[in-house]
């Protein structure tokens, strides 16, 4: 991310003694005369960041409770003191639980939201279809017998995959929050099977893919979902697909990332997810405060305002 964000990268770390305690990664970034101060960074699709709480799980509630708030106090009057921002948005991860610190610390905070199917029962093929409402049931059992393939590819895999999801953005006129390059330095950089760049394909030609991200027992369906031109259910067909492969290598929880736009709720849903709650925690002066105003009318049309807003969500479109 700090090849791509177009900032400066702090990894904040808090220790009590010798013992991290948390870490919390913020991005400086600078148009004009305005500092801003984001984690995640935007325009890379990245969804969440924000701090993450180390070694809390061994202590009492009062003491947890006072180490955590300490930590994101300290972060951010180090934030203050070092970017002194005029404006620190953060959006958290749905593992983060409690956004008190943030408000205590004069912060806007708000809920937002994502869908994730727990997999720990480790179901089999037809007992996770079984949990899918009847459209994708109906439409995944009348297709099996086609003739497909699902594969994990390599960088020409992710290269589909983000010229698909880069040209969804320009038929609505918008701008792309990521790019071919940064999803390849993923790829490389991160442990293998960290990014898993799933297509499927029909004769041989890829009609749609997914961008998988793996982390700690959760597989994140990140970007992708192309408009294939065929009657068979591809997205659905190779959502189910990355869900099985994900149960057979012991994952727990499938993210479908995202459920705050109600148009992509609606595919979203119909794989029978759970809610889970995450935050986003802003803080502005003044000056930035007319900014934001202006954003909510002209998005996507500043390169400045581009950056106060949310991380889009990817859902396929089409069959």
């Amino acid at each position: 991310m700090r090849n791509h964000s177009g900032g400066t990268l702090y990894p904040l770390i808090g220790y009590k003694g010798q013992e991290p305690v948390g870490i919390f990664p913020v991005f400086e970034l600078n148009s004009g005369p305005v500092t801003l101060a984001f984690s995640p960074p935007y325009e890379l699709g990245i969804p969440t960041l924000g701090p993450a709480l180390l070694n809390m799980a061994k202590l009492k509630q009062r003491k947890r409770e006072k180490r955590h708030a300490r930590f994101v106090e300290s972060c951010l009057e180090w934030i203050d003191d070092e970017i002194d921002p005029h404006y620190t948005y953060v959006e958290t991860d749905w593992n983060y639980d409690d956004s008190r610190p943030f408000v205590w610390n004069d912060f806007d905070v708000s809920p937002a939201y994502t869908y994730v199917l727990p997999l720990d029962d480790r179901p089999s093929e037809e007992e996770l279809i079984g949990r899918f409402s009847s459209s994708p049931r109906r439409r995944i059992r009348d297709h099996l017998d086609e003739e497909y393939t699902v594969d994990v590819g390599g960088p020409d895999a992710v290269e589909w995959i983000v010229d698909r999801v880069t040209e969804r953005y320009e038929e609505q006129d918008r701008t792309p929050h990521f790019t071919v390059d940064f999803a390849l330095e993923l790829s490389e950089r991160l442990p293998d099977g960290a990014v898993r760049p799933y297509l499927l394909s029909i004769d041989g030609e890829p009609v749609t893919g997914c961008l998988i991200l793996e982390d700690d027992g959760t597989a994140h369906r990140w970007q992708g979902g192309a408009i294939p031109d065929t009657d068979f259910p591809a997205n659905e067909v190779l959502e189910w697909h990355m869900m099985r492969d994900a149960i057979d290598r012991g994952i727990e929880t499938y993210e479908l990332v995202g459920a705050n736009t109600p148009r992509l709720n609606t595919w979203k849903a119909k794989f029978s997810p759970e809610i889970r709650t995450y935050y986003s925690a802003k803080r502005s002066s003044t000056s930035m405060d007319v900014a934001e105003s202006l954003y909510l009318n002209l998005r996507d049309k500043s390169s400045l305002l581009t950056r106060l807003s949310p991380a889009t969500e990817s859902a396929p479109k089409g069959k």
